[in-house]
């Protein structure tokens, strides 16, 4: 089996944030877990994160659902015409409801949909785990890492105050 991760548990933030700025000056890839949110001091430390992708989601949902409410609602009026006493075959205002309503559902799915798809649910491969990873440390998983730099990237861990380090090796699978 070959070596490829390094999981390192940290104490303090700080040190957490200066291994992980080695490591990308170093060009390795690397995953910071925190069982609090660090956005602020991660922004600090490596630059502003993406745009949040969900509000696409949202948009591409909603105007395809109101597109598919107009096409149900006219291609109904279309198909089974019941002409009443002179009132329009294809009416405006219970098509622009109809096509409201389904633009909100279809955004709200697509919303849903797209919430998972952007989380990575469900997560189907082993993540590596360690217990005080949930309670009071924060960890640093260095990914693919060749067989002889190991000993490096657990020197360099070692001296920016990680307090266990624990090697993860694939499976193979």
């Amino acid at each position: 089996m070959a070596t490829n991760s390094i999981l390192a548990v940290f104490d303090h933030v700080d040190s957490l944030l200066d291994a992980a700025h080695r490591c990308k000056v170093s060009g390795m890839g690397f995953q910071i877990i925190s069982p609090i949110p660090l956005g602020h001091e991660i922004e600090h430390e490596f630059g502003q994160r993406h745009k949040n992708l969900l509000r696409w989601f949202t948009g591409f949902g909603a105007i395809n659902g109101f597109i598919f409410g107009c096409v149900a609602a006219f291609g109904t009026s279309v198909l089974y015409i019941l002409p009443r006493g002179g009132k329009p075959i294809l009416p405006i205002p219970p098509t622009l409801l109809i096509a409201y309503e389904t633009a909100i559902l279809f955004g709200v799915l697509c919303t849903f949909l797209g919430f998972f798809a952007l989380c990575r649910m469900p997560v189907i491969s082993k993540k590596p785990f360690h217990p005080r990873l949930a309670v009071d440390g924060f960890g640093l998983l260095v990914d693919g890492i060749n067989e002889d730099n190991i000993l490096s990237v657990e020197k360099i861990l070692k001296e920016h105050g990680a307090g266990e380090i624990e090697r993860i090796e694939s499976c193979g699978c």
